[in-house]
């Protein structure tokens, strides 16, 4: 089984190509409130692959409560594949912890570099076309040496990841500062004068977390900050805390979400 949980389409394009060369799992999707049925779904499984993004070098909050969630076998083996900008600091041994403390095995731990779409923090914004092209050509190759991984794995765990520079400062100081001050669903905004009212953010929002309000998007409370409402919005209307007004859009996958 693979679990994949994507904000504006990189983790499930790769979690697609996973498939090309592990057709024997299903995938199933952390979308649209999907998590509740997390523990239903797996408890046979015995081998689950875990494709997700890396939030300012940590884990994002839907996938640790899916995994708080899980109540399948004791004996099944666990992997990571996150995709990532740049580098994922300590995710996977985050990821690791985690596991470990809900009594789960885990195998091999994989960063797959993708186009960046965390554009809040400063000097940070989506990649430009010539990077984002070479990133995502890059990608098959690298999917299929983890799959070749993955399908030889004999029980040793394997960390195959780009920490990048200062990965205990970016993980343990960072993200927490992320998760407590930039996950803020109230800091989003939209220009009333440029919204068109279309509902895609609503009805694209992963977590079903944007609802209507008199034409207008308003945000709920239960939000990992994937910014898909912002890069999918055809006009540009949606911001964050004023972080995002001069920012680029990444919606290469965009069409891949809609499915």
């Amino acid at each position: 089984m693979i679990v994949c949980f994507s904000g504006t389409g990189n983790s499930l394009a790769v979690a697609k190509e996973v498939l090309k060369h592990i057709p024997s799992h299903r995938l199933f999707r952390l979308d649209h409130s999907n998590a509740a049925r997390i523990s239903d779904e797996f408890v046979e499984d015995k081998e689950i692959i875990w494709i997700f993004p890396t939030y300012s070098w940590g884990i994002p909050p839907v996938i640790k409560n899916a995994i708080e969630s899980f109540c399948g076998s004791d004996k099944t083996i666990h992997h990571m594949i996150t995709t990532c900008g740049d580098d994922i600091g300590n995710c996977a041994s985050q990821w690791r912890r985690l596991m470990k403390r809900h009594n789960f095995i885990t195998g091999a731990a994989f960063s797959v570099q993708m186009p960046n779409t965390y554009i809040n923090m400063k000097g940070f914004d989506v990649d430009n076309q010539a990077l984002e092209n070479e990133k995502v050509a890059q990608m098959p190759e690298r999917v299929k040496h983890i799959c070749d991984t993955i399908k030889s794995y004999t029980g040793t765990p394997i960390d195959d990841v780009v920490k990048g520079a200062i990965p205990r400062l970016k993980t343990s100081v960072i993200y927490p500062c992320f998760k407590k001050y930039e996950i803020n669903p109230a800091k989003f905004n939209v220009d009333k004068e440029t919204c068109l009212s279309c509902r895609l953010c609503a009805s694209r929002c992963p977590l079903d977390n944007i609802t209507m309000d008199h034409n207008l998007p308003k945000w709920g409370d239960n939000c990992t900050m994937c910014l898909r409402c912002y890069h999918h919005c055809p006009t540009k209307a949606i911001n964050y805390a004023g972080k995002t007004l001069k920012k680029g859009q990444y919606t290469r996958f965009k069409n891949l979400l809609g499915e």
